[in-house]
C-alpha cells in the first residue's frame, strides 16, 4: 500500500530470470527474482529459483567420518577376504570374485545407510582394489621376497618357467581377479 492507501502499480508482466521469453507470476520466495514453472523448486513455504531451493549437501550423497570409515573398512575386507580366498580356486575364481564383488558392494551400500555418487564408487572400488593388492602380497610373499633376493636373472636358467615368471603369472591372475571383483560390484554401485 501506498501513503495514499492504494496498491502500489504493476511495472508490466514479469519474465523469468533464467528464460528471459517466458512470461510468469511467480516469484522466488527468498531472493524475490521473477521464476518460471520449469525453473520454479517447490520448498516447505513456496517456491524457490534454482539458486536458493538447492540444498547445501545432498543427504544421499554425503557421508559422515564413521559411515565413511565403515564403508572403507568394509570394502577393504571384503576385498581382502575375496581376493585371498578366490586365488585359491584357479579358473573358477573369476566367478567367485564377479559374486563376491556384488556382495562386498551390497555391504557397503547397507553400512554407509544406502549412500550414492561418486564418493561412494571411489569407496567401493578403491577398497577393493586395495583388499586385493594385499591379498596378493600376504599369499606370495615368500615368492615376493625370494625373488627380490635373488634378482630379476634368477628364473632364466634351467629350462624351467622360473621364478620371475610363477610371480607374473601370479600378478596377472590376482590383476585379473581384482577386475573381476569391481565388475560384480559395479553391477550393485549406483
Amino acid at each position: 500500500m501506498t501513503a495514499e492507501g492504494t496498491p502500489p502499480a504493476d511495472d508490466g508482466p514479469l519474465f523469468c530470470y533464467r528464460h528471459p521469453d517466458r512470461e510468469t507470476l511467480i516469484r522466488c520466495g527468498r531472493c524475490e527474482r521473477p521464476i518460471c514453472t520449469q525453473c520454479a523448486v517447490q520448498g516447505p513455504v513456496g517456491f524457490r529459483c534454482p539458486e536458493c531451493g538447492r540444498p547445501l549437501r545432498d543427504p544421499l550423497a554425503s557421508f559422515t567420518p564413521a559411515q565413511l570409515a565403515g564403508g572403507l573398512a568394509v570394502s577393504f575386507g571384503g576385498g581382502l577376504l575375496a581376493a585371498y580366498i578366490s586365488g585359491q580356486f584357479g579358473f573358477f575364481a573369476l566367478f567367485v570374485a564377479f559374486f563376491a564383488g556384488g556382495l562386498i558392494a551390497e555391504a557397503v551400500t547397507r553400512v554407509t545407510g544406502y549412500k550414492h555418487g561418486q564418493t561412494m564408487a571411489g569407496v567401493v572400488y578403491g577398497g577393493i582394489i586395495v583388499g586385493a593388492v594385499v591379498a596378493f602380497w600376504f599369499a606370495n610373499s615368500g615368492l615376493i621376497d625370494a625373488f627380490l633376493r635373488l634378482g630379476a636373472a634368477a628364473g632364466s636358467g634351467g629350462g624351467g618357467q622360473g621364478l620371475g615368471g610363477v610371480l607374473a603369472q601370479q600378478a596377472f591372475w590376482a590383476a585379473i581377479g581384482a577386475a573381476f571383483l569391481v565388475a560384480g560390484a559395479r553391477t550393485r554401485v549406483r
